[in-house]
């Protein structure tokens, strides 16, 4: 990834010039669990999972979460 320049460009890749634009993570860093759903005609909702994932979570963010998708997406459910 190309860093952002912030000055002229004869100091532009000295070092106390540079902006980094992504902030990195050394040796991992975590990880996120999200739930989500997509159709022809586009992404429906999209759920950050907290914790862990048994099936009463599962249940209660498919209740959350099809229903709005579908009618957001225009879907028939069958």
């Amino acid at each position: 990834m190309k860093p952002k320049l912030s000055c002229v460009k004869s100091t532009a890749h000295q070092h106390q010039n540079l902006i980094p634009t992504v902030k990195y993570v050394k040796y991992g860093g975590g990880s996120v669990m999200v739930w989500g759903c997509f159709a022809a005609s586009g992404p429906g909702r999209l759920a950050v999972i907290d914790g862990t994932m048994n099936s009463t979570v599962y249940q209660k963010i498919l209740k959350e979460n099809v229903r709005p998708s579908v009618r957001q997406l225009n879907c028939v459910m069958l």
